[in-house]
């Protein structure tokens, strides 16, 4: 059946977007410059009018694991840059130096090692709850079509499955990240 097909497609496409969404929120929790060079690339800079990503108006060069360098190639946007650091309150400061930005990473402790997993497991138990509405509104979908009470319950198990699917996932992709955060 065509609409089932749909519902079974819409739900497990929904939970995809849920799952990609999580992935990107969290992946700038990640320690170290490399993981922090990709967040800063992708940051929106005001400049000339419009806003532009940091990657397309400067070099971002990794010095070291806890050391970044930024050069504009307009000394002109120097501020517009520090301020976006600054605004985006990433748990460092910026240093201007006039010519180019310089960032040195603070040495994560312990402690904010465990709050960056408290922050994480949030964001995991937000995805999960986003997740499981999907499964409720696929369901209420599924019972509002005209089929029989077989082909129901046979449905609603489909999505069961793809629910508990999703969720591993999510419980994996937790799992990864606390190991992550704890090794460095």
């Amino acid at each position: 059946m065509d609409e089932l097909n749909n519902i079974f497609f819409s739900c497990r496409n929904d939970m995809k977007k849920i799952i990609e969404k999580l992935k990107e929120d969290v992946h700038y929790l990640r320690l170290g410059s490399k993981f922090i060079v990709s967040f800063l690339s992708k940051m929106n800079i005001k400049c000339y009018g419009t806003f532009l990503p940091m990657m397309e108006i400067a070099n971002i060069t990794i010095i070291d694991n806890m050391n970044i360098s930024i050069q504009p190639w307009d000394r002109s946007i120097i501020s517009n840059i520090d301020k976006a650091i600054v605004d985006a309150n990433l748990g460092f400061m910026p240093t201007n130096k006039g010519d180019s930005i310089h960032i040195n990473l603070p040495i994560i402790t312990e402690e904010e090692r465990k709050n960056l997993i408290k922050k994480v497991k949030m964001q995991i138990e937000h995805a999960k709850v986003l997740i499981r509405n999907i499964r409720k509104k696929s369901n209420q979908n599924i019972k509002k079509l005209k089929i029989s009470e077989d082909l129901l319950k046979s449905a609603e198990i489909r999505i069961q499955k793809i629910t508990i699917e999703y969720i591993k996932e999510i419980d994996n992709f937790l799992k990864n990240k606390e190991i992550e955060i704890l090794k460095i």
